[in-house]
């Protein structure tokens, strides 16, 4: 009776697994968002809390999930981890940051071109949420999700897994540059909230080349602003 009870055991952890990242998959919780605690999942899924915690681990070591010590464990790919996103992980923060400008800046472009009323109404939503954020893992998470919200309006699927793939390295880098935020000088505050108000304003008149010239400018400057306060 032992093994087959570990194998029960082992199997329900299994099937939680799947449905938080089928869940996670559907956009229950989107990329950047922070999951319900253990206890709360325990409930949804109805399993125990112990079960619940090794799910959330298995989607850890997959890298669905990230877990940050105080703040909760958030969704960094919307699908599993595959051999794409480990390489990346691995990579050189500079080529990293060289790609993502290539895709933010096209996305920004073409979100301008194809952005639905539903895809601004969120992505207006996700600006005022970012505005009002008050701890930096507040800002960083309501950051990566208009980030997101930018590239879903642009309705390419290949783009959309794509940037997805850069979620886990996009964290990391974003919490690096919001992570001195309170010492930022005010002139830099409102460069930054001035620009992401701006990069809205030219995806919601439809303006392409507006876009992805805001896009260009606050991907290089976020940077180097945050590194000279």
């Amino acid at each position: 009776m032992v093994p087959v009870r570990a194998v029960e055991r082992d199997s329900l952890v299994v099937q939680c697994s799947a449905e938080l990242s089928r869940l996670i998959g559907q956009g229950e919780w989107p990329v950047g968002a922070r999951i319900p605690n253990e206890q709360e999942l325990a409930k949804l899924l109805g399993v125990g809390r112990s079960t619940s915690r090794e799910a959330v681990r298995s989607l850890i070591a997959s890298g669905q999930l990230s877990s940050r010590q105080g703040s909760g464990t958030f969704v960094v790919s919307a699908v599993p981890v595959s051999e794409l996103d480990r390489q990346i992980r691995q990579s050189d923060i500079s080529e990293v940051s060289e790609v993502r400008l290539l895709l933010e800046v096209e996305a920004c472009r073409l979100a301008a071109h194809r952005r639905t009323p539903t895809d601004l109404a969120e992505m207006k939503r996700l600006l005022k949420v970012r505005q009002s954020a008050s701890s930096t893992a507040e800002v960083v998470e309501a950051d990566l999700r208009f980030h997101a919200a930018i590239v879903a309006a642009t309705h390419n699927s290949v783009l959309v897994t794509l940037y997805e793939s850069f979620a886990g390295t996009l964290q990391t880098t974003t919490t690096a540059i919001f992570s001195g935020r309170e010492q930022w000088s005010a002139a830099t505050a409102r460069r930054d909230e001035k620009a992401h108000s701006d990069l809205y304003t030219a995806i919601e008149r439809g303006d392409p080349r507006a876009a992805a010239l805001v896009a260009r400018r606050l991907m290089v400057c976020t940077d180097a602003d945050a590194a000279t306060d």
